[in-house]
């Protein structure tokens, strides 16, 4: 993977945009990009390297935050900041030399299948007491 680090965002709100732009930039941590959604079928490849998009338009109502490039201490310390601020809670990912060949609406239904297959297998789980 051969550019420079970067966030990428799916379904933020201007404001929610915003809000994330101002807290990279006081953890001086790469910008965010949004991926619109006139580019939502390609590949990840595409919209990170290339200013394409198509006619398709994709709709989907999740919020996606993908981490392109960025080394796994910083997607561990970005990830907790984010959770303890007052961010929506997206799905996360870490782009990989694997998924940045997959059109992004591909990646999100394998995320959101993959969610739901986590939700389930906890909600299956036996709760244990603790003594």
């Amino acid at each position: 993977m051969d550019k420079e680090p970067r966030l990428l965002v799916w379904n933020y709100t201007d404001e929610e945009k915003a809000n994330l732009d101002r807290l990279l930039e006081k953890t001086q941590a790469p910008p965010a990009f949004s991926i619109g959604k006139n580019q939502g079928h390609l590949r990840l490849r595409e919209i990170i390297h290339t200013d394409a998009f198509s006619d398709e338009e994709l709709k989907s109502d999740e919020k996606v935050l993908l981490f392109y490039n960025i080394p796994r201490k910083g997607v561990s310390f970005l990830i907790n900041m984010f959770k303890q601020s007052n961010l929506p809670r997206p799905i996360y990912a870490v782009v990989t030399e694997h998924s940045i060949e997959w059109p992004f609406s591909n990646l999100l239904e394998h995320l959101i299948e993959e969610r739901e297959e986590i939700e389930k297998r906890h909600k299956a789980a036996p709760v244990r007491d603790v003594e």
